[in-house]
């Protein structure tokens, strides 16, 4: 089946790619990054890797996958201080992150397209010898090429979804074969590891490792990081700040009377979409409804906080702003969209707020939630009932952020073992991978 599925794409590719570069070069569309989506790189920006004696190449989507990636890296370089790095994402925003975040020794690049011709290129240039997929992205065209040039591939934080596992199911001619080729997959949770296996993986090659989003660690000065951001937003001592985190529309606009609220209070309110191509929309929300605010790209270029609200247009800031929060709202929760990251902000000893609906982080936000670390709401006004009892209670407040702080701390080790699982699907295939 993966061979008539990459005959089928080569064909569709070539027949349609004159069309396609035709449309980008007159829009200028998808024109920024085209050349590496076809496979083609530059050379020159990985003089440095050429002559490792490992070289990894780690697919992260976009820019939380890329934090993890960071992580791993950090813990293969202790194993493997031989080693060299290239890092994918599927996104430009995800890439520029990933080359300011991850540093000059690691080569970033945006990952081909799942096409023979593409895939062909990439594994020319990058010459792995390991394939590491972080999360669930399945290109079935990159993966059966890589077994088919004995490359050995593995897929780490494994998460399925009861949607997409459906989805998964109802394909499983093609996805069954894919999940085969890898030589070990590191589920989050026993659920993910079940999903897995109905889709088609070898149940002897799945293991159960938690979630490597879940292993939050603070920067090596965090009482620094700290009073920098309240410098910068000239958040005093005593003056409570608000951050919505990873937002969803329409949860901007149902925070806005709790934000108007808040302000009228003295207190700082930020807002942090999670995908910051609806900024304009934002925007205009914030300028119908008559509000002022402050754009963080230009407190962070030196302007003075002048607005209760700022918005945060900024890419790999939101973990570091947590550190100056009194309460978090963590997004996607009340949008339908399963949440985020809930332990990014509890590291730093902050109460956590989510929605109903923390699917894609259910075992994190029930962890905070037992402990007394986090606090689900139903909807905005629960949300403001339980922001004001802790405004009312600072004593309970700080017991509070001090349970989350725990809890994040606790969770640690899923990225110990995810690098371990990856080290050791480096050895012969015939050796067991159980970790």
């Amino acid at each position: 089946m993966l061979l008539v599925y990459r005959f089928i794409v080569g064909l569709l590719f070539w027949i349609s790619f004159p069309i396609l570069y035709t449309v980008v070069t007159l829009t200028g569309r998808h024109r920024r990054g085209l050349m590496e989506r076809l496979g083609i790189y530059d050379a020159s920006s990985q003089a440095d890797t050429l002559h490792v004696e490992t070289r990894f190449w780690i697919h992260a989507a976009s820019i939380g996958e890329v934090r993890a990636a960071g992580v791993l890296i950090d813990i293969l370089k202790r194993h493997e201080p031989k080693s060299g790095f290239w890092v994918t994402t599927m996104t430009i925003h995800g890439r520029d992150f990933a080359r300011q975040h991850l540093g000059p020794e690691v080569v970033c690049y945006l990952a081909p397209l799942d096409v023979p011709y593409a895939v062909n290129r990439a594994l020319a240039v990058f010459k792995p010898h390991l394939y590491v997929c972080l999360e669930t992205e399945l290109w079935p065209v990159l993966i059966d090429t890589l077994k088919t040039k004995q490359i050995p591939s593995v897929l780490v934080n494994g998460r399925l979804s009861a949607r997409s596992s459906g989805s998964y199911r109802r394909f499983k001619f093609l996805f069954a074969p894919v999940l085969q080729c890898f030589r070990s997959i590191a589920a989050i949770s026993e659920v993910d590891r079940k999903r897995f296996i109905e889709v088609g993986a070898d149940p002897d090659l799945v293991a159960v490792t938690g979630n490597i989003k879940d292993d939050t660690r603070l920067p090596d000065h965090p009482e620094r990081t700290a009073a920098l951001w309240a410098e910068r937003l000239e958040a005093g001592p005593e003056t409570d700040v608000f951050i919505a985190g990873s937002t969803h529309a329409p949860e901007e606009e149902l925070l806005l009377p709790l934000i108007r609220d808040l302000s009228s209070r003295g207190a700082i309110a930020a807002i942090a979409p999670r995908h910051l191509d609806r900024l304009p929309d934002i925007e205009a929300l914030l300028s119908k409804r008559e509000i002022s605010y402050d754009r963080l790209s230009d407190i962070k270029a030196g302007g003075q906080r002048s607005h209760s609200l700022i918005l945060v247009d900024t890419f790999g800031d939101l973990g570091e702003l947590y550190s100056v929060a009194t309460f978090v709202f963590v997004g996607g929760s009340l949008s339908g969209s399963g949440g985020h990251n809930v332990m990014e902000p509890a590291i730093w000893e902050r109460p956590v707020f989510f929605g109903p609906d923390m699917a894609d982080f259910a075992d994190a936000a029930a962890t905070l939630e037992k402990c007394g670390g986090g606090f689900r709401v139903d909807d905005i006004d629960q949300l403001g009932q339980e922001i004001s009892g802790l405004q009312d209670d600072r004593d309970r407040l700080q017991r509070a952020g001090r349970l989350a702080g725990k809890a994040a701390r606790d969770q640690r080790g899923a990225a110990e073992q995810q690098a371990l699982l990856i080290r050791r699907s480096l050895e012969p295939a015939d050796k067991t991978l159980n970790i």
